[in-house]
């Protein structure tokens, strides 16, 4: 009885990864795109890797769970994927590799799914998550990259970047430059960027680090946070005006005078850089805050 036994549990264990392969299924889809059309991918979990080719068409990629399905609708200038979970499923999350052709417009949406974007020429690319990270590589002419929880990092090459999350980081490098936002509550933001012409920046508790290349004429840079440290390094040949403050925080600034009030806490720095072409406003209510001149 007991070696019956024994063998029922081993048959079981055996047969129970075979189970869950049998479970899932392959998908493999590929559809034409017109020069500049629109590509939307939609998965709850798992993960989504996406990647560039110089074809005019889509493809995708990998494997659903127990009970999914694929949901597609294309014409010639959009394609759609959905990937459709059945309710209360509990089966793993669906892994799909989506190729996607240059000047395209891409469009990706998940909760708990990471998302790795790398190896593109986008026209306009688009990332929203949940809890999952987003790592995106490649180039675009504008880019928005969001998450809550999860932390994105970015080596995008591109003119017109939006980054924005609640508890997650954020690191960007790479040659972004232009026009730029990123804000976090909790989440440090860490940004290497090229040249701006606008940039805002905004965090509650995390901390805010900025290098640029430079900013470019009557370009603006405004950046705040509540609770957490500042620091923005530019290079010796940048021209702005410089207004920089603090209520508890202090400033150290390699240009200007810093004054602090003989009663009371804050300090506060007016300062002109070169020409003063640009304006530079940077406020922290408890923060300290450093300005260095010197960098690329």
């Amino acid at each position: 009885m007991k070696a019956s036994l024994r063998n029922v549990l081993a048959a079981t264990l055996l047969l129970a990864p075979l189970s869950s392969a049998l479970a899932q299924s392959t998908v493999n889809q590929r559809l034409p795109l017109s020069s500049g059309g629109r590509v939307e991918l939609g998965n709850i979990a798992g993960s989504v890797t996406v990647r560039g080719w110089d074809r005019n068409e889509v493809q995708l990629t990998g494997t659903l769970g127990d009970g999914q399905r694929l949901d597609v609708e294309n014409s010639a200038n959009r394609v759609q994927f959905k990937v459709v979970y059945p309710q209360n499923s509990r089966s793993s999350g669906a892994r799909l590799e989506l190729r996607v052709p240059r000047a395209a417009q891409l469009q990706t949406s998940t909760v708990s799914a990471g998302v790795d974007v790398a190896d593109v020429d986008l026209r306009r690319l688009q990332t929203t998550t949940v809890s999952g990270a987003i790592t995106a590589n490649g180039q675009a002419e504008e880019a928005e990259l969001s998450t809550v929880s999860g932390s994105i990092r970015t080596q995008l090459r591109t003119s017109r970047l939006e980054l924005r999350t609640v508890s997650g980081g954020i690191n960007s490098g790479g040659g972004s430059g232009g026009e730029v936002t990123a804000n976090s509550v909790s989440g440090g933001i860490a940004l290497d960027l090229s040249g701006v012409q606008r940039l805002n920046a905004e965090t509650v508790s995390g901390n805010l680090g900025v290098r640029s290349s430079g900013l470019q004429p009557g370009g603006r840079i405004n950046l705040q946070t509540v609770s957490a440290p500042v620091t923005l390094t530019l290079p010796s040949r940048t021209s702005a005006q410089l207004k920089a403050s603090t209520f508890s925080g202090d400033i150290r600034s390699d240009v200007g005078q810093v004054e602090r009030p003989r009663y009371g806490p804050g300090s506060s720095l007016d300062a002109r850089i070169g020409s003063g072409d640009g304006d530079i406003s940077i406020n922290s209510h408890s923060g300290d805050v450093r300005v260095s001149l010197g960098g690329r």
